[in-house]
C-alpha cells in the first residue's frame, strides 16, 4: 500500500503536467487554440476572473525559443499585459478574443507564414473554482465568431539577442535597452569620453568672429546637432554631455580673453588719465602764470 501511496505522489506532477501542457507543431495554416474564458459579473465589484497563459516557443526556427505570457483581466475593462523573454514569437501568433453573451473567450491564434511549433498552458482565476483553475485547451481550423478589439500592452519584451523593450514589442537592436515612455531614476551613470583638452596649449580656440559666422549660417553652436537631427535621432547623453562641457570650456576661455582685454583696456585708460591729469594741472600752472604776467603788464 505504501508503494503504491509513493508511486502515486511521484506521478502527481506528471499527471498535471498532461492536463496543462499542449504543443501545438505543424505547417503554417491557422489554428485556433481555446485558452479559457471570463465572466462579466452583474457587479463589477465582484469580477475577479483573471487568465494566465504562457506559451512557449513560437515557430520551428531557434530565433523562437523563449516565452511569452499574457496576462487578462476584466474588472474596470478588459486589460491585456504581455510579457516576452528569450526570444521573439516569430509573427506566429497572436491573442484574440470573441464575445459569447456575457462571456469573452479567448485563443492563441497562429498567423505569418512560418511553421509552428510551441506550447502552451493556461490558468484560471474565477469565483467558485480552485485559486488555480488549469483551463481544457481546445483547437480548431474555424475562426469564432464576434471578433472584440484587445488592446495589448507590452509590459516587457526582451529579443533573442537580449535587448530589452519596456512597453514596446520592437525593441531596436542597435541598443540594449530601448523604452517608449518615461524614465525615472535615482541616478544614472554614463560612461564617456571627457572635453578637458580644450584647455591643453595646443587647442586651438576659434574665434568669436568665426564662431558668429558659422551661427548666422547654420543656427546653433558647432558640433552641436541641430533640432531637426534631434528631433529625428534623438540625443547621446554621455557625448552631449561631452560637448557640452566642452562648449561651458571654450566659454570660459573667451571669459578670460576677454578679461585679459578689460583689464588691459582699464590699465590702459588709467594711463591715459593720469596723463591727461598731468597736463591738466600744467595747463592751469601756465594758465596762472599768463594771468600774473598779465597783470604785472597793467
Amino acid at each position: 500500500m505504501k508503494k503504491l501511496i509513493f508511486l502515486f505522489v511521484v506521478l502527481i506532477p506528471v499527471f498535471a503536467k498532461a492536463q496543462y501542457s499542449n504543443n501545438i507543431v505543424g505547417d503554417n495554416s491557422a489554428i485556433y487554440v481555446y485558452v479559457g474564458t471570463i465572466n462579466v459579473t452583474s457587479s463589477d465589484l465582484g469580477n475577479f476572473n483573471k487568465l494566465k497563459v504562457d506559451i512557449f516557443g513560437g515557430a520551428w526556427e531557434s530565433d523562437t525559443n523563449g516565452e511569452t505570457t499574457f496576462y487578462i483581466a476584466n474588472r474596470n475593462g478588459l486589460s491585456v499585459n504581455q510579457v516576452t523573454l528569450g526570444s521573439s514569437n516569430g509573427n506566429s501568433f497572436t491573442l484574440k478574443a470573441y464575445q459569447s453573451g456575457t462571456s469573452t473567450n479567448f485563443y492563441v491564434v497562429t498567423t505569418g507564414a512560418r511553421y509552428k511549433a510551441f506550447s502552451i498552458k493556461s490558468f484560471l482565476l474565477s469565483p467558485g473554482n480552485a485559486a488555480n483553475q488549469l483551463v481544457t485547451l481546445s483547437t480548431t481550423t474555424t475562426a469564432p465568431a464576434n471578433e472584440i478589439a484587445l488592446n495589448v500592452i507590452p509590459v516587457m519584451y526582451t529579443d533573442l539577442n537580449g535587448n530589452l523593450g519596456l512597453n514596446t514589442l520592437t525593441p531596436d537592436p542597435a541598443y540594449r535597452l530601448s523604452v517608449n515612455g518615461k524614465i525615472r531614476a535615482k541616478e544614472i551613470r554614463v560612461e564617456t569620453g571627457w572635453a578637458d583638452y580644450v584647455f591643453g596649449k595646443d587647442y586651438q580656440l576659434p574665434s568669436l568672429e568665426t564662431l558668429k559666422n558659422y551661427i548666422d549660417q547654420n543656427h546653433h553652436l558647432p558640433e552641436i546637432p541641430s533640432e531637426q537631427e534631434v528631433a529625428k535621432n534623438g540625443i547621446n547623453l554621455g557625448e552631449m554631455n561631452k560637448l557640452l562641457l566642452k562648449k561651458v570650456e571654450e566659454l570660459t576661455l573667451y571669459l578670460i580673453e576677454k578679461d585679459k582685454e578689460v583689464k588691459a583696456q582699464s590699465q590702459n585708460n588709467y594711463t591715459l588719465e593720469t596723463k591727461l591729469k598731468i597736463q591738466q594741472e600744467q595747463i592751469d600752472r601756465l594758465n596762472k602764470k599768463m594771468e600774473l604776467l598779465a597783470d604785472k603788464i597793467k
